[in-house]
């Protein structure tokens, strides 16, 4: 059986920062590997194709990853990944933080997204959009500190079926920092 694994993977100069993408990494491969194995469907090639994109914004550095493997079935299952570390403290930071910090944070976003949502060509069932985008922190565990704003990224099947796609909007700093204080 042939299986492809193509990995492309950012090494920084912050230890914490890289221990936990490493780790990342390696459960994606050995994930892969332990279904790879299983070969249900012969002369099908099994691949695995993770790459990034990097993020600055002040203190912050992210990484979004882009994970896509095909084991056999109709169609590549794909996953979306997100590193937030805060330069100035050697840590990660998670939606969570960000919500004990913020007031009102979640209900910002959920606002805000549904507003750039809403209209969106390929959201053809309301209700799953309102669903994935309720102000709950799992609804919003995928984001990075872009230039702009904060991106946040919704999976495959979280606000539209799989042939909809993955969807992503950027709330501003502005919008989050002014509005989001006053809802």
């Amino acid at each position: 059986m042939n299986n492809g694994i193509q990995v492309i993977y950012p090494r920084t100069k912050y230890s914490v920062l890289n221990k936990e993408i490493y780790l990342f990494i390696q459960k994606q491969i050995l994930n892969f590997m332990n279904v790879a194995k299983e070969a249900i469907q012969e002369n099908i090639i099994y691949t695995l194709d993770i790459s990034h994109d990097e993020y600055f914004y002040q203190d912050y550095l992210s990484f979004v990853f882009y994970s896509s493997s095909y084991t056999g079935g109709a169609h590549p299952e794909h996953m979306v990944s997100c590193f937030v570390y805060d330069i100035s403290h050697d840590m990660l930071v998670y939606m969570s933080d960000l919500v004990q910090e913020i007031p009102n944070l979640l209900e910002t976003l959920s606002k805000e997204s549904r507003k750039k949502l809403v209209n969106n060509y390929k959201i053809q069932n309301l209700s799953m959009m309102l669903e994935g985008t309720k102000p709950i922190v799992s609804n919003f565990s995928h984001f990075v500190f872009a230039p702009t704003g904060i991106m946040i990224f919704f999976p495959e099947y979280q606000i539209a079926p799989y042939s909809s796609g993955a969807f992503k909007v950027v709330i501003p700093y502005s919008i989050i920092f002014n509005k989001g204080n006053s809802n």
